[in-house]
């Protein structure tokens, strides 16, 4: 819970003929002020458990059930390590596709596959939506380097930037790597994630009490300090 304090200067006249009335006005101003706090309702979250995604898992892979419904806005954080090989090993590529050793290409270049993404890139989605790069060709992820990292990680990425909207209970989502052919495949990425949704700010329930005394309050001492002027 958060609150707000308010360090509140009362003149010395309205102090020598309101009296207590004054402290009754700034309790109530206090309340007030109090009415401002807010509680963080539970936020959802969802972990994506463990899981082996296999060079071979090219036209069906693990899956796992979201359990909640999240906006676009709510993000996904995932860790992907290893690499799968492709074409008999003549492709070997980290979870965004991109070439770990040399063979049809050099270390750091990519292939385009299916859906013009690339060859050997971890895919997350389902047949309603459409299967989709978690990762992409970048600089971080290896583009262009002689040696490109095994490990990759996205953090708090919005859902709405992968799938292009929110992800409602029951959807069923499933990995999967980018090829036209599984035969030739080997090598798997070991994957483990969450998806969450943002706290949201909710009145404590103390507020309207806190408003309505604190509203009588100011009334009843502007009230008195008009008369004790009369």
């Amino acid at each position: 819970m958060s609150s707000i304090s308010t360090n509140l200067k009362i003149p010395h006249s309205a102090l020598r003929n309101v009296g207590n009335k004054v402290y009754l006005a700034t309790a109530g101003l206090l309340l007030i002020t109090t009415a401002l706090s807010t509680s963080s309702a539970n936020a959802a979250s969802l972990t994506i458990p463990t899981t082996t995604v296999n060079g071979t898992d090219v036209f069906s892979g693990p899956s796992f059930t979201v359990t909640s419904n999240f906006l676009g806005t709510d993000t996904i954080s995932l860790n992907v390590s290893g690499t799968v090989e492709i074409a008999n090993g003549n492709y070997r590529s980290n979870a965004a596709g991109i070439a770990t050793q040399a063979g049809f290409v050099q270390p750091g270049a990519f292939l385009t596959g299916p859906q013009n993404r690339n060859f050997g890139a971890l895919l997350l989605g389902n047949s309603t939506l459409g299967f989709f790069n978690l990762f992409a060709s970048s600089v971080a992820n290896g583009l262009g380097s002689p040696t490109p990292p095994t490990n990759l990680s996205l953090n708090s990425v919005s859902l709405a930037s992968i799938f292009g909207t929110g992800l409602n209970n029951g959807t069923v989502l499933q990995f999967r790597v980018n090829d036209t052919n599984n035969a030739d495949n080997s090598g798997a990425f070991t994957v483990s994630g969450s998806i969450n949704s943002a706290a949201t700010a909710v009145p404590e329930p103390f507020t309207i009490i806190g408003t309505l005394i604190g509203g009588t309050a100011t009334v009843q001492m502007r009230k008195k300090l008009k008369s004790d002027k009369a």
